[in-house]
């Protein structure tokens, strides 16, 4: 806008110095009235007029000047236009290739979508299908559980069945030894002294036959004890037994198994100790336990030496008693003790008078102790004696 501007001002002042009309009047004059002029003034008016051609002259030079150096600065601003323009349009050409690039990624990524839908729609069938089958065998797994543990209870059952089952074969096969030997030699024993005093009885003096009888009591005595032992044997494993537990004295139920036992304690001259107090009381099956102190007490009598001492002693604890009998016998191997209480051992030793037993009495007596809630066990030391300790309830439990 600038030169322009300029352009308009220098006309401006060219047609204020020279007037056309003032030109035409030269001219005129120099035609029509060229004789009467001076040459003076043609001068003064040529050079007038040259002064004004060389100012627009020099004006035009200008001009032409300014013209040139806008014309570079176009030029200037042309090669960098285009130089722009090249660039731009390179921006362009890579902006098409970019955008058809682009246009065939979101083409592949539209298809690839659209295959990665069509995996995803498979994944989600699979997926439910897995938790279909995750779910039913969650189901199965269940039921096997139920089912391992259903086996597993079987199991114990039968495992518990088949101990029964082998304490029952044992038990048969203990009942029928005893019947074919622990009971059948003593009953063949009695009758053969029967006889033989029936044969000779004539024969015999008084003191014979006295030693006789006393053989024959004292085989009844043993015969009974055994028959009575296998009563309450065979009783107990029918359950047939009955349970009828009270308060009771356990010195009385001591005194009254001594008392009945006297005669075989006089025959090896035993002292016998009684160490209970008066106040001690239990709660049991009387019938039972005089059972289980009767089996102790003849045992401790059995494997006692002549003047030996036996020791019958109760100590009261916070919720029960423990009775111990003490003997000072031969007493027991350690192998020994563990054949004691079962009935899949058969264990039998003759006693220091050479008296006869079954093992069935020590059977019993744990049968018995525990029924009524206790514990029984043995301690022993080889030609030093025997302790038989077991527990008794002091109170009535649930």
């Amino acid at each position: 806008m600038a030169p322009d501007s300029l352009n308009t001002n220098k006309n401006t002042n060219a047609n204020e110095q020279i007037n056309p009309d003032v030109i035409k009047s030269i001219v005129n004059k120099e035609s029509t009235s060229c004789d009467d002029m001076s040459l003076l003034e043609r001068i003064e008016d040529l050079k007038s007029v040259q002064s004004v051609i060389s100012k627009q002259y020099s004006d035009l030079e200008l001009k032409r000047k300014e013209l040139e150096s806008q014309q570079k600065k176009l030029e200037e601003t042309s090669e960098k236009f285009r130089g722009r323009t090249i660039e731009l349009f390179g921006k362009i050409v890579d902006l098409k290739r970019a955008k058809k690039i682009i246009t065939q990624q979101n083409e592949q990524l539209e298809k690839q979508q659209y295959e990665i839908e069509i995996q995803q729609s498979q994944l989600e069938n699979t997926n439910q299908k897995f938790r279909d089958r995750t779910i039913e065998l969650f189901g199965k797994m269940t039921d096997l559980k139920k089912a391992k543990k259903t086996i597993s209870l079987q199991n114990e059952e039968l495992e518990v069945q088949r101990k029964k089952l082998h304490e029952l074969n044992a038990s048969k096969d203990k009942f029928f030894s005893i019947i074919a030997h622990d009971l059948r030699n003593p009953i063949a024993g009695f009758l053969n002294l029967t006889e033989i005093l029936s044969e000779n009885f004539h024969t015999f003096s008084e003191n014979e036959s006295k030693e006789f009888i006393d053989i024959m009591n004292q085989a009844s005595k043993q015969l009974y004890n055994l028959l009575e032992n296998l009563l309450q044997w065979s009783r107990s494993q029918t359950g047939s037994i009955p349970f009828e537990p009270k308060y009771t004295s356990i010195k009385k139920i001591v005194e009254n198994t001594i008392d009945l036992l006297m005669v075989n304690i006089e025959n090896k001259k035993i002292k016998v100790y009684i160490k209970i107090d008066d106040q001690c009381h239990v709660y049991v099956d009387e019938n039972m336990i005089t059972t289980v102190i009767r089996n102790l007490v003849t045992n401790a009598i059995k494997f006692s030496n002549s003047e030996g001492t036996i020791t019958i002693r109760a100590e009261l604890n916070e919720s029960f008693v423990v009775v111990s009998i003490i003997d000072n016998g031969v007493g027991m191997t350690k192998e020994d003790q563990e054949k004691l209480f079962r009935i899949d051992q058969h264990h039998t030793t003759p006693g220091t008078s050479d008296e006869k037993g079954t093992g069935l009495g020590l059977i019993l007596c744990k049968e018995f102790v525990e029924r009524n809630g206790g514990k029984i066990w043995v301690e022993s030391d080889l030609n030093k004696g025997s302790t038989f300790n077991f527990t008794l309830p002091k109170f009535q439990t649930s």
